[in-house]
């Protein structure tokens, strides 16, 4: 998880180092000239070696020795990435002196990365109470109510760090995903469209502001927002595979490909946003589209999981039933079904594939297995009920629909039933 980055470990070792010379402050500790010293060397000595700075200072550390010692300690150990280390430290320096709120700040970002929210939000408080906190660190305490789903919270805590620092666009954005988490979606596309024009580059804010679009129903505005990112080339992977999927909802494949090709040209791009796609293909029955996509499936940097082999036969089923290769694609959806014999959606699609070759007995059986197969009982039924009609048994059509509406009761299909009654009572 990211969150608001750490100064340097060297910008906050001599902030410390210069706390001795100053006036006693309750909110910064003081040091000792040898801890000074002490500081100052670990400075020079984290630039080449982090291990070795936090070995020199953990010897001299104490119970008395000052809490800049141990919010030295905390921040080489967060650099490093020993998160566990890190918050010790920190608690360390904060017993040692509770109104510490740099040291509040950080330990808050070392329980935030492990996803340990409301401990963080505890661990802040203080500084939430005291009126004190910086604009930094209200920008932290919004992120932490906005990764909470309290989006209400975050969003006072937001707009309060741009009363103190008007151009922080880490506060802008979560203000911005606090609107946008509240529905408040006109409201947040004013927002971001405003910050865009100080910071064209930022890549999130341009999907954010093209998210914001589609959520009102402009698409359109999604995708031009989304190609002047491209443009400026401050659109993020995501943010063109993003772009890729408004194309599909459009029927544009030839700009969709296009998208996702760009967007998937990174080594580990992610599987799940790739299989989107190439289903997002066969929607449109789009079969280049969704061959090149499962191309880069098969060749995934990263093994695929049970679940995922299995949806990618699928797509390769569907890829020769799109490609006219129906021996194939039964073939295929019949491996599917010894594999797990309860996969109603297989059971419905080799049901319709049968029915296209004119297999109507094959195509009854595969829907009656589905049928009895729960949460596909009624679209089962439905089809089964159409093959019925090409056969002209508009009776037993008319007990399948009947059926099938007990299960999902859909205006469409009660009128598709009086229709098939009225076919019905004319054969006699």
């Amino acid at each position: 998880m990211k969150t608001t980055k750490i100064t340097s470990v060297i910008c906050l070792l001599l902030i410390t180092v210069g706390a001795y010379s100053q006036p006693r402050q309750s909110e910064e500790p003081t040091v000792s000239k040898e801890e000074a010293e002490l500081l100052k060397d670990a400075v020079t000595l984290s630039e080449e070696s982090h291990g070795a700075a936090i070995e020199m200072l953990s010897a001299k550390r104490t119970g008395k020795s000052s809490a800049a010692i141990d919010f030295a300690l905390a921040t080489l150990f967060f650099q490093k990435g020993d998160l566990p280390a890190a918050e010790k430290a920190y608690r360390e320096s904060l017993r040692k002196l509770p109104s510490f709120n740099r040291a509040r700040a950080n330990l808050a970002r070392v329980l935030i990365q492990q996803d340990r929210l409301t401990e963080a939000e505890e661990v802040l408080k203080p500084v939430i109470m005291s009126g004190k906190a910086k604009p930094e660190t209200l920008t932290l305490i919004g992120y932490t109510f906005l990764m909470k789903g309290e989006s209400v919270p975050a969003e006072s805590a937001y707009r309060q760090a741009l009363l103190l620092k008007p151009d922080d666009i880490s506060a802008y954005r979560g203000l911005a995903k606090c609107l946008i988490d509240q529905e408040r979606y006109r409201e947040a596309i004013g927002l971001l469209e405003n910050i865009l024009e100080k910071d064209p580059g930022n890549d999130q804010l341009w999907l954010l502001l093209a998210n914001a679009n589609v959520a009102v129903g402009k698409a359109d505005a999604a995708i031009v927002k989304l190609e002047c990112a491209r443009y400026l080339k401050a659109a993020s992977p995501e943010a063109i595979a993003t772009l890729g999927d408004l194309y599909v909802n459009r029927n544009q494949p030839h700009d969709a490909l296009s998208a996702y090709r760009e967007a998937f040209s990174f080594k580990k791009s992610p599987a799940g946003r790739i299989f989107r796609a190439a289903e997002g293909f066969v929607m449109l029955r789009d079969y280049h589209g969704a061959e090149e996509m499962i191309g880069k499936l098969e060749f995934a940097p990263e093994p695929l999981s049970k679940s995922q082999a299995k949806r990618l036969h699928r797509l390769r089923a569907h890829l020769s039933y799109l490609k006219g290769d129906m021996k194939t694609a039964i073939i295929s959806y019949k491996k599917l079904l010894e594999e797990d014999p309860l996969d109603a959606d297989a059971l419905i699609v080799l049901g319709d594939l049968y029915r296209e070759e004119g297999k109507l007995e094959e195509a009854v059986i595969s829907y009656e297995r589905a049928s009895h197969i729960k949460g596909k009982e009624a679209e089962a039924l439905i089809r089964q009920a159409q093959v019925e009609v090409e056969r002209e048994r508009y009776s037993k059509a008319v007990e399948l629909l009947e059926s099938s509406l007990v299960f999902v009761h859909k205006k469409s299909v009660a009128k598709y039933l009086e229709q098939i009654r009225r076919l019905a009572k004319s054969r006699f």
